[in-house]
């Protein structure tokens, strides 16, 4: 797919300057060694850390999702081999409560958004009655993606919807929520993906984390995959269309891996981002889509986590990003980073 000038314009940018990288997930002290020498993006501002308390079983901070209706609260997952639990905070890293996630298996969830329900309601594909009922939100869903595939051999993948519970303050007993679940594939075959979000139109939008080659054995863009909102409609396995490619060049520098991805909540902007740096595009309002003939905004976050980073979502309107990083005892990090120009 041919890039707009101004994208393309980044991509050698990121190319040339960069050198190249195996993609591999990093770790502690030598994951911020090998940030420090990617230094594409103007620094992050106003750094702030909020130290997590309670969720002792909260362990790969993998996703963050802020909720629409609830100021404040986001919430959170775990990744592979872990319970299929959902979890809520809010921004000073207090505990707003936990639920087991009926119907679901958590075989790699590696994204978690929030946005409109839309389509089928949600629950009419679930496991059936729980064990136990729990408050919810009536205007917006938790959407958890079971998409992460390291070694790419998944033939299909899932993401469940569930209505967003209402916080519980922290109360320590777990609740359980309904997983209506969408099995699905991307035309082109396997995929690893971390990157998740939905529009405000209700289609989900997926961006592939790994470097990936071309015939001439040279870097590729970004690829973004689409599902739309009626897909939660459809019966059996769906397929996730090919519709953009971004001007971010997974492996053309040491941590550039996509592991993560949120709308504002005005959906003008959407934030992708790496180990080391947060894109920041200019989107579309309604279906959330880049507008890739606008340069991103570059914004380096290298050094700001003492773990790794995956997880990045809105605190707000304004320029404000939190992010959150693996470990059990790791730190929300909240920043601010620049807007981009039209």
């Amino acid at each position: 797919m041919r890039l707009p000038s101004a994208a393309a314009t980044l991509v050698m940018l990121c190319v040339t300057a960069c050198g190249n990288s195996d993609g591999a997930t990093p770790g502690g002290r030598q994951a911020r060694s090998r940030a420090s020498r990617d230094s594409l993006g103007a620094r992050a501002r106003d750094v702030r850390h909020a130290r997590i308390r309670g969720h002792r079983e909260l362990v790969e901070n993998s996703a963050a999702a802020m909720s629409i209706t609830q100021p404040g609260v986001l919430f959170t997952i775990n990744d592979s081999g872990n319970d299929p639990v959902l979890f809520a905070l809010d921004t000073s890293g207090a505990d707003r409560g936990e639920w087991l996630v009926a119907g679901a298996t958590n075989v790699d969830w590696e994204a978690a958004s929030v946005g409109p329900c839309g389509g089928a309601t949600a629950g009419t594909r679930s496991a059936g009655p729980v064990a136990r009922s729990t408050r919810e939100t009536r205007s917006s869903c938790v959407y958890i993606g079971d998409v992460g595939d390291n070694g790419e051999v998944r033939r299909q993948v899932t993401i469940y919807r569930v209505r967003e519970p209402a916080s519980n303050g922290g109360k320590r007993w777990r609740d359980t929520v309904v997983a209506e679940a969408l099995p699905f594939r991307y035309a082109d075959g396997p995929h690893d993906v971390e990157a998740m979000y939905v529009a405000p139109n209700g289609s989900i939008t997926l961006i592939t984390k790994r470097p990936r080659e071309n015939v001439a054995g040279r870097l590729r863009p970004a690829l973004v995959f689409t599902l739309p909102a009626v897909a939660w409609m459809s019966e059996g396995v769906v397929v996730a269309d090919l519709t953009d490619s971004l001007p971010i060049v997974p492996g053309s520098a040491p941590m550039r891996t996509i592991t993560d991805a949120a709308l504002s909540p005005d959906g003008r902007y959407l934030a992708v981002r790496t180990y080391s740096q947060v894109y920041v595009f200019a989107a579309d309002s309604a279906t959330g889509r880049p507008r890739t003939s606008i340069p991103p905004a570059v914004c380096s976050i290298a050094g700001v986590e003492d773990q790794p980073g995956e997880g990045v979502t809105w605190t707000g309107m304004g320029n404000r990003l939190l992010l959150t990083a693996e470990g059990r005892r790791s730190d929300l990090s909240i920043v601010s980073c620049p807007l981009p120009q039209a």
